[in-house]
């Protein structure tokens, strides 16, 4: 195996670290997303239901 250098060793766990970090950022930006599409649908659809119980 390769000799691997301690400063490109550090370097390539910082890249990793900031990687993770930046994937896990963007997932979670897109669950509240998701989350709150879902959450305005389900309101929009008691809105239309609630309207249908008061007009029978």
């Amino acid at each position: 195996m390769a000799e691997v250098s301690d400063r490109s060793l550090y370097v390539a766990v910082v890249i990793s670290f900031a990687v993770g970090v930046l994937a896990g950022w963007q997932a979670s930006r897109q669950r509240r997303k998701y989350l709150d599409w879902k959450k305005k649908r389900l309101q929009d659809k008691l809105a239309e239901t609630q309207k249908k119980l008061d007009l029978a």
